[in-house]
């Protein structure tokens, strides 16, 4: 958001009118006084510049203490600086989201992972290295970021083009990892397809609002057992009930065959989408608020209790979509932006308290409070999304 200054030289005209032979002097004395404004905004411009940069260089420095520590197999080094990486982060992440919401994006999706990663008792070090390669790429594009005056319309454009190849993301991977479910399925292999059914439901979880918008496929692929007419039923949750309660995939061969034509189908359509800024708000708010209202009951996954799985990548999905249309939000409610950041940040963290070597517990491990904790954040999280979509209206 930038902030324009105007200098009305309300003496100086009035002086021009009455005193003609001071014109000379006058001009010269406006001249002078706009050469000083422009220089010291463009001072200031340079300072804030020189200030980023050198945040940028010191959470590189950071960075490369961690590298060392990945190559050196030190854990213990590894988890001091990718905390110190971390801390250095929000230190510095709100200026950097205001002026640069796109690359702030790019930052954070892999800055917050990384840090997730390292809390762990067991760090996956290869996971913690793909990340810290990114990451490293991200923050060499911030430090040599140059602030624009962007129009809102084209920020906007680009931060949901960015949002399009996130779910055309999502949805390759979909298609790969419901072909090994679906491969485990066929060949009759109980554990391997109970292994690769919940990676398969994560990605489809994150882009849930996108698949929602085809009305024919969602039903198809993501009908709970009641949702549909029994001959009809199909998709992921006629399988897991087939692995989970009858604990046979006898006769499943149909539906896994379905299941990988639906989703290729899907991957099809969401190429050829075209996205509007409210209509991605709006599916994410309505995403939130299902999860808050059916989801965390547990009715999602009633045979594999894997609800969490599902909620967490909810929750990734829609923080997507928030980072989407980030730099309108900024410029038009920042206040908004840095609530919906809090109740993000909260949310992730109540569902890390869930996780145990990188898995989540069962759903029917949860207390009834700990459900009502996620059910009133993501409540929470809910309005706040909606208020988003209202600014775009």
């Amino acid at each position: 958001m930038f902030l324009s200054k105007k200098i009305t030289y309300t003496a100086l005209t009035l002086s021009l009118l009455t005193v003609p032979a001071l014109g000379a002097c006058g001009n010269s004395t406006a001249s002078s006084n706009q050469n000083d404004t422009k220089q010291t905004a463009s001072q200031e411009k340079q300072s804030k510049q020189d200030t980023l940069k050198n945040n940028v260089k010191k959470m590189q420095t950071t960075l490369n203490k961690l590298q060392n520590g990945l190559e050196e197999n030190d854990q213990k080094q590894i988890k001091k600086y990718g905390k110190e990486l971390y801390n250095q982060w929000l230190s510095y992440e709100n200026n950097i989201r205001e002026k640069y919401p796109l690359l702030y994006t790019d930052t954070e999706k892999y800055i917050l992972p990384l840090s997730t990663e390292i809390e762990k008792d067991s760090i996956d070090q290869k996971k913690v290295q793909e990340l810290s390669v990114q990451l490293d790429r991200s923050l060499e594009n911030l430090k040599n970021a140059k602030e624009t005056a962007t129009k809102t319309s084209e920020a906007l454009k680009k931060a949901v083009n960015n949002y399009k190849s996130y779910v055309n993301d999502q949805t390759e991977k979909l298609v790969k990892t419901t072909t090994t479910f679906t491969d485990a399925v066929k060949a009759g292999d109980l554990e391997k397809a109970k292994a690769s059914y919940a990676e398969a439901r994560v990605y489809y979880e994150r882009i849930e609002p996108i698949a929602e918008s085809f009305g024919d496929l969602d039903p198809k692929i993501d009908a709970r057992e009641g949702d549909v007419d029994t001959s009809e039923w199909g998709g992921f949750h006629r399988i897991e009930k087939a692995i989970w309660k009858d604990s046979s995939l006898e006769g499943m061969d149909q539906y896994a065959t379905q299941l990988n034509k639906d989703v290729q189908d899907l991957q099809q359509r969401v190429k050829e989408v075209k996205l509007e800024p409210t209509q991605v708000v709006a599916g994410s708010m309505e995403l939130l608020n299902e999860a808050a209202i059916s989801k965390v009951t547990g009715e999602e996954e009633r045979y594999s209790h894997i609800d969490l799985v599902d909620l967490a990548s909810n929750v990734e999905g829609s923080l997507a979509v928030y980072h989407a249309v980030l730099p309108i939000l900024n410029e038009k409610s920042p206040d908004l932006s840095e609530q919906l950041d809090k109740e993000f940040n909260q949310l992730t963290a109540t569902l890390g308290k869930y996780q145990k070597d990188g898995t989540y517990l069962p759903y029917t491990e949860l207390t009834k409070e700990q459900i009502r904790e996620l059910s009133q954040q993501l409540n929470t999280l809910s309005e706040s999304m909606a208020q988003t979509a209202e600014i775009f209206q």
